[in-house]
């Protein structure tokens, strides 16, 4: 796995604002800290409902990544890799989103 890679994940039901069910997500965690093999990992949900939120990230084949949502999710919820990357450019404007979200 690598920062960049869509995978499917189970989010479980979602509470009101949350993501839920199984749905792509986007890894956002650096290659950096994957290689440790973590036990969790940061993802960005995607939707096919699209809100035009300038916090929304178009991801060929997935919809919206929403950046507004970064999630940390235990590696067992991630059901199925997809073995597609969204490149350089989208995982950095997904994490320059939230970085906005939060202040940095």
């Amino acid at each position: 796995m690598r920062a960049g890679d869509v995978a499917h994940c189970d989010f479980g039901a979602p509470a009101s604002g949350e993501p839920g069910f199984v749905r792509p997500a986007i890894v956002v965690t650096s290659d950096d800290v994957l290689e440790f093999r973590q036990h969790a990992i940061v993802v960005v949900p995607c939707t096919t409902t699209r809100r035009g939120w300038l916090s929304e990230v178009d991801v060929a084949g997935f919809g919206v990544a929403q950046a507004h949502l970064p999630t940390t999710l235990s590696v067992d919820r991630v059901v199925e890799e997809t073995g597609t990357n969204i490149g350089s450019v989208a995982l950095r404007q997904i994490r320059e989103l939230i970085a906005d979200l939060i202040g940095l």
